[in-house]
Protein backbone atom coordinates (compact mmCIF):
# COMPACT_ATOMS: atom_id res chain seq x y z
CA UNK A 1 0.00 0.00 0.00
CA UNK A 2 2.85 2.37 0.85
CA UNK A 3 4.54 1.68 -2.49
CA UNK A 4 1.26 2.32 -4.28
CA UNK A 5 0.59 5.61 -2.51
CA UNK A 6 4.15 6.77 -3.19
CA UNK A 7 3.76 5.93 -6.89
CA UNK A 8 0.47 7.88 -6.89
CA UNK A 9 2.13 10.93 -5.33
CA UNK A 10 4.84 10.72 -8.00
CA UNK A 11 2.18 10.62 -10.74
CA UNK A 12 2.88 7.03 -11.83
CA UNK A 13 -0.74 5.86 -12.01
CA UNK A 14 0.07 2.52 -13.69
CA UNK A 15 2.46 1.51 -10.90
CA UNK A 16 0.11 2.90 -8.25
CA UNK A 17 -2.76 0.78 -9.59
CA UNK A 18 -0.54 -2.31 -9.62
CA UNK A 19 0.69 -1.98 -6.02
CA UNK A 20 -2.60 -0.82 -4.47
CA UNK A 21 -4.38 -3.59 -6.34
CA UNK A 22 -2.04 -6.14 -4.76
CA UNK A 23 -2.71 -4.65 -1.32
CA UNK A 24 -6.50 -4.70 -1.79
CA UNK A 25 -6.33 -8.30 -3.03
CA UNK A 26 -4.86 -9.19 0.39
CA UNK A 27 -7.24 -7.03 2.43
CA UNK A 28 -9.92 -4.65 1.20
CA UNK A 29 -9.68 -1.25 2.82
CA UNK A 30 -12.80 0.88 2.43
CA UNK A 31 -10.88 4.14 2.84
CA UNK A 32 -8.52 3.40 -0.05
CA UNK A 33 -11.03 1.66 -2.35
CA UNK A 34 -12.29 4.84 -4.09
CA UNK A 35 -8.70 5.73 -5.00
CA UNK A 36 -8.14 2.26 -6.44
CA UNK A 37 -11.36 2.41 -8.46
CA UNK A 38 -10.29 5.79 -9.84
CA UNK A 39 -6.87 4.36 -10.74
CA UNK A 40 -8.54 1.53 -12.64
CA UNK A 41 -10.51 4.06 -14.66
CA UNK A 42 -7.45 6.23 -15.28
CA UNK A 43 -5.52 3.19 -16.56
CA UNK A 44 -8.24 2.16 -19.08
CA UNK A 45 -9.82 -0.55 -16.90
CA UNK A 46 -13.33 0.86 -16.64
CA UNK A 47 -14.98 -2.57 -16.93
CA UNK A 48 -12.96 -3.94 -14.01
CA UNK A 49 -13.86 -0.85 -11.97
CA UNK A 50 -17.57 -1.30 -12.73
CA UNK A 51 -17.41 -4.98 -11.86
CA UNK A 52 -15.89 -4.19 -8.45
CA UNK A 53 -18.45 -1.44 -7.77
CA UNK A 54 -21.46 -3.61 -8.63
CA UNK A 55 -20.02 -6.45 -6.56
CA UNK A 56 -19.70 -4.10 -3.58
CA UNK A 57 -23.08 -2.49 -4.13
CA UNK A 58 -25.37 -4.67 -6.26
CA UNK A 59 -28.21 -2.17 -5.81
CA UNK A 60 -26.25 0.89 -6.92
CA UNK A 61 -28.26 1.36 -10.14
CA UNK A 62 -31.53 1.48 -8.18
CA UNK A 63 -30.37 3.22 -5.02
CA UNK A 64 -29.87 6.67 -6.61
CA UNK A 65 -27.46 7.66 -3.83
CA UNK A 66 -24.76 10.29 -4.29
CA UNK A 67 -21.29 9.62 -2.91
CA UNK A 68 -17.76 8.99 -4.20
CA UNK A 69 -18.57 5.46 -5.30
CA UNK A 70 -21.66 6.67 -7.16
CA UNK A 71 -19.62 9.19 -9.13
CA UNK A 72 -17.03 6.54 -9.96
CA UNK A 73 -19.89 4.28 -11.07
CA UNK A 74 -21.27 6.99 -13.37
CA UNK A 75 -17.84 7.71 -14.81
CA UNK A 76 -17.22 4.00 -15.32
CA UNK A 77 -20.46 3.71 -17.29
CA UNK A 78 -19.36 6.57 -19.51
CA UNK A 79 -15.85 5.21 -20.05
CA UNK A 80 -17.16 1.77 -20.96
CA UNK A 81 -19.42 3.30 -23.62
CA UNK A 82 -22.72 2.73 -21.81
CA UNK A 83 -23.86 6.28 -22.56
CA UNK A 84 -27.59 5.61 -22.32
CA UNK A 85 -27.20 4.06 -18.87
CA UNK A 86 -24.89 6.87 -17.76
CA UNK A 87 -27.42 9.50 -18.86
CA UNK A 88 -30.27 7.65 -17.15
CA UNK A 89 -28.36 7.32 -13.88
CA UNK A 90 -27.20 10.95 -13.92
CA UNK A 91 -30.73 12.21 -14.59
CA UNK A 92 -32.14 10.11 -11.75
CA UNK A 93 -29.59 11.49 -9.31
CA UNK A 94 -30.12 15.08 -10.47
CA UNK A 95 -33.74 14.73 -9.41
CA UNK A 96 -32.86 13.40 -5.96
CA UNK A 97 -34.56 15.39 -3.18
CA UNK A 98 -32.20 17.48 -1.05
CA UNK A 99 -29.24 17.25 -3.44
CA UNK A 100 -26.52 19.74 -2.49
CA UNK A 101 -25.40 22.45 -4.91
CA UNK A 102 -21.96 20.85 -4.99
CA UNK A 103 -23.34 17.46 -6.04
CA UNK A 104 -25.74 19.10 -8.51
CA UNK A 105 -22.83 20.89 -10.17
CA UNK A 106 -20.73 17.72 -10.22
CA UNK A 107 -23.54 15.78 -11.93
CA UNK A 108 -24.02 18.52 -14.52
CA UNK A 109 -20.29 18.49 -15.23
CA UNK A 110 -20.37 14.71 -15.65
CA UNK A 111 -23.39 15.00 -17.96
CA UNK A 112 -21.53 17.53 -20.09
CA UNK A 113 -18.57 15.14 -20.22
CA UNK A 114 -20.85 12.33 -21.45
CA UNK A 115 -22.21 14.60 -24.19
CA UNK A 116 -18.68 15.60 -25.19
CA UNK A 117 -17.53 11.98 -25.51
CA UNK A 118 -20.70 11.04 -27.41
CA UNK A 119 -20.16 13.90 -29.85
CA UNK A 120 -16.54 12.92 -30.36
CA UNK A 121 -17.52 9.31 -31.04
CA UNK A 122 -20.22 10.47 -33.47
CA UNK A 123 -17.69 12.58 -35.37
CA UNK A 124 -15.37 9.56 -35.61
CA UNK A 125 -18.22 7.39 -36.93
CA UNK A 126 -19.22 10.00 -39.52
CA UNK A 127 -15.63 10.34 -40.70
CA UNK A 128 -15.25 6.55 -40.89
CA UNK A 129 -18.52 6.24 -42.81
CA UNK A 130 -17.39 8.88 -45.28
CA UNK A 131 -14.08 7.08 -45.83
CA UNK A 132 -15.86 3.76 -46.38
CA UNK A 133 -18.30 5.26 -48.88
CA UNK A 134 -15.43 6.85 -50.77
CA UNK A 135 -13.46 3.59 -50.86
CA UNK A 136 -16.48 1.67 -52.17
CA UNK A 137 -16.33 3.62 -55.45
CA UNK A 138 -12.96 2.06 -56.33
CA UNK A 139 -13.56 -1.43 -54.88
CA UNK A 140 -13.87 -2.92 -58.40
CA UNK A 141 -10.24 -2.15 -59.20
CA UNK A 142 -8.71 -3.20 -55.87
CA UNK A 143 -6.66 -6.38 -55.25
CA UNK A 144 -8.00 -8.98 -52.85
CA UNK A 145 -6.13 -7.84 -49.73
CA UNK A 146 -7.55 -4.32 -50.08
CA UNK A 147 -11.05 -5.65 -50.69
CA UNK A 148 -10.63 -7.77 -47.55
CA UNK A 149 -9.52 -4.75 -45.48
CA UNK A 150 -12.53 -2.84 -46.79
CA UNK A 151 -14.92 -5.66 -45.81
CA UNK A 152 -13.49 -5.60 -42.29
CA UNK A 153 -14.17 -1.85 -42.02
CA UNK A 154 -17.89 -2.46 -42.52
CA UNK A 155 -18.00 -3.71 -38.92
CA UNK A 156 -17.60 -0.10 -37.76
CA UNK A 157 -20.86 1.02 -39.37
CA UNK A 158 -24.30 1.25 -37.78
CA UNK A 159 -26.78 -1.44 -38.84
CA UNK A 160 -28.76 0.69 -41.30
CA UNK A 161 -25.72 2.01 -43.14
CA UNK A 162 -24.03 -1.39 -43.07
CA UNK A 163 -27.12 -3.01 -44.63
CA UNK A 164 -27.22 -0.56 -47.53
CA UNK A 165 -23.53 -0.88 -48.40
CA UNK A 166 -23.44 -4.64 -47.81
CA UNK A 167 -26.39 -5.25 -50.15
CA UNK A 168 -24.65 -3.26 -52.89
CA UNK A 169 -21.46 -5.28 -52.40
CA UNK A 170 -23.36 -8.58 -52.60
CA UNK A 171 -24.54 -7.47 -56.04
CA UNK A 172 -21.04 -6.43 -57.16
CA UNK A 173 -19.49 -9.01 -59.53
CA UNK A 174 -16.01 -7.61 -58.89
CA UNK A 175 -16.01 -8.34 -55.16
CA UNK A 176 -14.31 -11.65 -54.41
CA UNK A 177 -16.67 -14.51 -53.60
CA UNK A 178 -14.91 -15.23 -50.30
CA UNK A 179 -15.65 -11.72 -49.09
CA UNK A 180 -19.32 -12.05 -49.97
CA UNK A 181 -19.38 -15.02 -47.58
CA UNK A 182 -17.79 -12.81 -44.92
CA UNK A 183 -20.38 -10.06 -45.48
CA UNK A 184 -23.25 -12.55 -45.06
CA UNK A 185 -21.66 -13.65 -41.79
CA UNK A 186 -21.54 -10.01 -40.68
CA UNK A 187 -25.30 -9.79 -41.27
CA UNK A 188 -25.81 -12.86 -39.08
CA UNK A 189 -23.44 -11.61 -36.37
CA UNK A 190 -25.48 -8.41 -36.12
CA UNK A 191 -28.71 -10.39 -35.81
CA UNK A 192 -29.92 -9.04 -39.16
CA UNK A 193 -31.84 -11.49 -41.34
CA UNK A 194 -33.19 -9.61 -44.37
CA UNK A 195 -34.26 -11.09 -47.68
CA UNK A 196 -31.58 -10.00 -50.15
CA UNK A 197 -31.04 -9.91 -53.87
CA UNK A 198 -27.48 -11.14 -54.44
CA UNK A 199 -25.11 -11.94 -57.26
CA UNK A 200 -22.79 -14.47 -55.63
CA UNK A 201 -21.73 -16.49 -58.66
CA UNK A 202 -22.72 -14.21 -61.49
CA UNK A 203 -26.44 -14.92 -61.61
CA UNK A 204 -28.86 -12.71 -59.71
CA UNK A 205 -31.00 -14.50 -57.12
CA UNK A 206 -32.81 -14.11 -53.81
CA UNK A 207 -31.51 -15.32 -50.47
CA UNK A 208 -33.50 -15.11 -47.24
CA UNK A 209 -31.01 -14.81 -44.37
CA UNK A 210 -33.72 -15.87 -41.93
CA UNK A 211 -33.07 -19.42 -43.12
CA UNK A 212 -29.26 -19.16 -43.18
CA UNK A 213 -26.85 -20.24 -40.42
CA UNK A 214 -23.10 -19.51 -40.12
CA UNK A 215 -20.96 -21.75 -42.31
CA UNK A 216 -19.52 -23.78 -39.43
CA UNK A 217 -23.06 -24.57 -38.25
CA UNK A 218 -24.24 -25.72 -41.68
CA UNK A 219 -25.19 -29.35 -42.29
CA UNK A 220 -22.65 -29.70 -45.12
CA UNK A 221 -19.74 -28.40 -43.02
CA UNK A 222 -20.57 -30.50 -39.97
CA UNK A 223 -21.10 -33.62 -42.01
CA UNK A 224 -17.82 -33.03 -43.85
CA UNK A 225 -15.75 -32.46 -40.71
CA UNK A 226 -17.22 -35.57 -39.10
CA UNK A 227 -16.47 -37.67 -42.20
CA UNK A 228 -12.86 -36.46 -42.35
CA UNK A 229 -12.27 -37.20 -38.67
CA UNK A 230 -13.98 -40.58 -38.75
CA UNK A 231 -12.93 -41.89 -42.17
CA UNK A 232 -9.77 -40.03 -43.18
CA UNK A 233 -7.90 -39.23 -39.96
CA UNK A 234 -7.19 -42.88 -39.18
CA UNK A 235 -5.70 -43.45 -42.65
CA UNK A 236 -3.60 -40.29 -42.80
CA UNK A 237 -3.81 -37.67 -39.97
CA UNK A 238 -1.66 -35.12 -41.83
CA UNK A 239 -3.76 -35.41 -44.95
CA UNK A 240 -6.92 -35.14 -42.84
CA UNK A 241 -5.78 -31.77 -41.49
CA UNK A 242 -5.07 -30.52 -45.01
CA UNK A 243 -8.47 -31.75 -46.17
CA UNK A 244 -10.26 -29.97 -43.32
CA UNK A 245 -8.66 -26.68 -44.36
CA UNK A 246 -9.36 -27.27 -48.04
CA UNK A 247 -12.98 -28.28 -47.44
CA UNK A 248 -13.61 -25.17 -45.36
CA UNK A 249 -12.13 -22.92 -48.05
CA UNK A 250 -14.17 -24.64 -50.75
CA UNK A 251 -17.36 -24.18 -48.78
CA UNK A 252 -16.48 -20.52 -48.25
CA UNK A 253 -16.64 -20.07 -52.02
CA UNK A 254 -20.01 -21.85 -52.23
CA UNK A 255 -21.81 -20.54 -49.12
CA UNK A 256 -24.74 -20.34 -48.53
CA UNK A 257 -25.58 -22.59 -51.50
CA UNK A 258 -22.90 -25.22 -50.86
CA UNK A 259 -25.35 -28.13 -51.11
CA UNK A 260 -26.02 -27.27 -54.76
CA UNK A 261 -22.45 -28.14 -55.70
CA UNK A 262 -21.91 -30.83 -53.03
CA UNK A 263 -25.05 -32.99 -52.83
CA UNK A 264 -23.05 -35.93 -51.45
CA UNK A 265 -20.42 -34.89 -48.90
CA UNK A 266 -18.85 -38.34 -48.55
CA UNK A 267 -18.48 -38.74 -52.33
CA UNK A 268 -16.94 -35.28 -52.61
CA UNK A 269 -14.41 -35.96 -49.84
CA UNK A 270 -13.53 -39.39 -51.20
CA UNK A 271 -12.57 -37.76 -54.50
CA UNK A 272 -10.66 -35.01 -52.68
CA UNK A 273 -8.77 -37.71 -50.77
CA UNK A 274 -7.86 -39.43 -54.04
CA UNK A 275 -6.66 -36.13 -55.50
CA UNK A 276 -4.48 -35.41 -52.47
CA UNK A 277 -3.06 -38.93 -52.65
CA UNK A 278 -2.24 -38.51 -56.33
CA UNK A 279 -4.57 -41.34 -57.34
CA UNK A 280 -5.67 -41.56 -60.97
CA UNK A 281 -9.24 -41.08 -62.14
CA UNK A 282 -11.27 -44.27 -61.75
CA UNK A 283 -13.09 -43.69 -65.01
CA UNK A 284 -16.43 -42.88 -63.41
CA UNK A 285 -18.17 -39.84 -64.84
CA UNK A 286 -19.35 -38.69 -61.42
CA UNK A 287 -15.76 -38.62 -60.12
CA UNK A 288 -14.55 -36.60 -63.09
CA UNK A 289 -17.35 -34.10 -62.53
CA UNK A 290 -16.31 -33.65 -58.89
CA UNK A 291 -12.64 -33.36 -59.90
CA UNK A 292 -13.56 -30.61 -62.35
CA UNK A 293 -15.55 -28.70 -59.71
CA UNK A 294 -12.75 -29.02 -57.14
CA UNK A 295 -10.28 -27.82 -59.75
CA UNK A 296 -12.42 -24.76 -60.46
CA UNK A 297 -12.60 -23.91 -56.75
CA UNK A 298 -8.87 -24.39 -56.26
CA UNK A 299 -8.16 -22.11 -59.22
CA UNK A 300 -10.33 -19.38 -57.66
CA UNK A 301 -8.43 -19.72 -54.40
CA UNK A 302 -5.03 -19.84 -56.10
CA UNK A 303 -5.73 -16.58 -57.92
CA UNK A 304 -5.92 -14.71 -54.63
CA UNK A 305 -4.20 -16.79 -51.95
CA UNK A 306 -1.71 -19.05 -53.65
CA UNK A 307 -2.93 -21.91 -51.42
CA UNK A 308 -2.63 -24.51 -54.16
CA UNK A 309 0.47 -23.36 -56.00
Amino acid sequence: MKKGLLAFEEGNLQLAEEWIGKAIAIKKADDILPLYLMLLQETDQAEKSLAMITEMRPDIAASISVDDIDFLYLKGLMQSGAFDSAREQIEARKNTFGLSMEHQFALEQLEAEVEKVELKNLEKKLKKSSEILKAEKSIDTQPFHKQQAYAQQLKDLEDDQFSKIAQRLLMNNSLHRMLKTEIIHQFLARGLHPSLTVRLDGAEEKVDLAGVVPLIESKTYREGMAYIREEIANKNPTLADAMENAFFMQLSLLYPFEDRTIPSVSEWLDVLYRIYNGAEWTGEASEQSIRDKIGQLENKLADFFGFFE
